[in-house]
């Protein structure tokens, strides 16, 4: 597969430290954006896409990589009512009219912040009945245990009006955008489904049932916002993302295309969406390390459905669980060691001043520029290897924290003290599965088959041998795992037992709306 190279004149990586992580999974993957904001990203990229009504409809450029510029609102109103509003529940408890309810809040906040909220009481008159509206979106919000600042909180996206940018608060006013937590990995998602065969498809089905306007509840975050409220934009574009087509691009569409379809309401099919699209990605980024290291083999999630007492799948998903979180590490070294196999580094070896040729060579294609290292006194191997020193370290901080972060988030993993972590899916995780794999009903041996040949995931018998080849522990230990997912499932109102040799998982939400 042939890596499609970023459009310079639109999109460049002057601001890299060392252009080696992003050559292998894009620009970019970072552990402190989450699943949730993967997600809020994306839905504040198409938004903007879909002002241009270009949604999922970007041309490449010259048949390489798409130039797509986007802007998201910051709806300074909106965030500091909800998150940065501390008087207003005291107000409300201890001034008795609502007069001075509104006058007292509204001099409370008059000194701070160089904004006008006068519109709120011509819209609401009750105090109260404005007090709840603002409880409804804090108590809803995005990943409230996050201990982040007011300007990079989320309120739940029932809406295009529910979406602004993360950015950072300057001299009592939001300035410049903030990658910390918008990182860029919504906007790899919004590539891949631009990249997938059902990209038109999606557009529409996206507009209607995640973006509605007149979605009641994104009708009450526009009562918060004043008139013309978003003239004030964050402007940007797009990063890069290697591959024009992989099979992840299809089946996260697909994924979405099956979700979208059911009959649930669009602010509850956020969930699951979130869930296994970050799947979908954390298979994309295993894929891609297994094929820089150069294993021709399929990722594999082994997972132990919580058993009464610790058994060997426990201890075999604990060690594939440590496995997995290594490939990232071991896929940048194998990148950067490839490099030794090609012809630019065999001439830079030959040139006269070969140390300054090797350098040359890295700051092109990695972006690296070391402070520290002349070229004198060094030859290419050593330089080589403080190459790999400084991608390891800067990997190490973020990359390397990508697998194991989000499958916690997902509910895929669990970690406990002194037994530490392994594959054990929560029930959120199994209902969204149960979503996407199945249409109306499946027999449950077919849908333990789906789970691996769609997600790598093993559970039983059959599917530990596709993985593995051949049985890696009795055959009694994964019948009796399977039999406890099939326990869950029931449980859950997701599977019937019709008789001793059948049984169906059941989506009571399948079908076309």
């Amino acid at each position: 597969m042939l890596a499609l190279e970023p459009q310079t004149e639109h999109w460049n990586n002057s601001g890299i430290e060392i252009w080696a992580d992003e050559r292998i999974w894009g620009h970019r993957f970072h552990d402190e954006q989450t699943p949730w904001l993967i997600l809020l990203e994306f839905l504040a990229v198409f938004e903007s896409r879909s002002r241009e009504s270009q949604a999922l409809e970007e041309p490449q450029v010259n048949g390489n990589h798409e130039s797509i510029p986007y802007r998201i609102p910051k709806l300074e109103e909106l965030r500091f009512l909800i998150f940065n509003n501390p008087r207003l529940h005291h107000i409300e408890k201890t001034v008795d009219s609502d007069f001075e309810k509104w006058q007292q809040w509204t001099d409370s906040i008059r000194g701070n912040y160089n904004r006008d909220y006068s519109y709120l009481k011509k819209r609401f008159r009750d105090f109260s009945k404005f007090v709840r509206i603002v409880e409804f979106f804090q108590h809803t919000s995005l990943e409230p245990e996050r201990k982040r600042r007011w300007t990079s909180k989320f309120v739940f996206p029932y809406g295009p009006d529910c979406i602004y940018a993360d950015v950072r608060e300057k001299r009592g006013s939001l300035e410049s955008a903030d990658r910390r937590f918008y990182a860029r990995g919504g906007e790899l998602l919004y590539l891949m489904l631009n990249r997938s065969n059902s990209a038109k498809k999606l557009a529409e089905l996206i507009r209607t049932k995640l973006l509605n306007p007149n979605e009641r509840w994104n009708l009450l975050a526009r009562d918060l916002i004043p008139e013309g409220e978003n003239g004030d934009y964050i402007k940007t574009s797009v990063g890069y993302l290697p591959y024009k087509k992989r099979r992840e691009y299809e089946d996260i569409a697909e994924d979405w295309l099956k979700l979208l379809d059911l009959r649930i309401p669009g602010t509850s099919i956020l969930d699951p969406l979130m869930r296994v699209t970050a799947l979908n990605m954390l298979l994309y980024i295993m894929r891609r390390s297994l094929e820089e290291i150069g294993e021709g083999t399929e990722p594999c999630l082994i997972l132990e459905i919580a058993a009464p007492r610790k058994t060997a799948l426990f201890e075999l998903s604990k060690e594939n669980y440590s496995q997995n979180r290594t490939l990232t590490r071991r896929a940048l070294q194998a990148h950067i060691n490839s490099i030794k196999k090609t012809d630019a580094w065999l001439k830079a070896c030959n040139e006269s001043s070969p140390s300054q040729a090797v350098l040359q060579l890295f700051k092109k294609r990695f972006n690296w520029r070391p402070k520290n290292i002349s070229g004198k006194n060094r030859g290419p191997d050593r330089i080589l290897e403080e190459l790999l020193k400084a991608a390891q370290k800067r990997h190490k901080a973020h990359v390397a924290n990508v697998l194991p972060d989000w499958s916690r988030r997902i509910a895929l993993s669990v970690s406990r003290r002194r037994m530490g972590t392994w594959y054990s899916p929560d029930d959120v995780l199994l209902k969204a599965l149960v979503m996407t794999i199945v249409e109306d009903r499946e027999e449950y041996n077919r849908f333990l088959s789906k789970l691996y040949d769609r997600y790598c995931i093993v559970v039983g018998v059959a599917e530990a041998e596709k993985a593995f080849g051949s049985l890696p522990m009795d055959e009694r230990i994964l019948a009796e795992n399977a039999g406890r997912l099939e326990q869950r499932l029931r449980t859950l109102g997701l599977l019937h037992r019709l008789s001793d040799d059948c049984a169906y998982v059941i989506n009571s939400f399948g079908g076309s709306q």
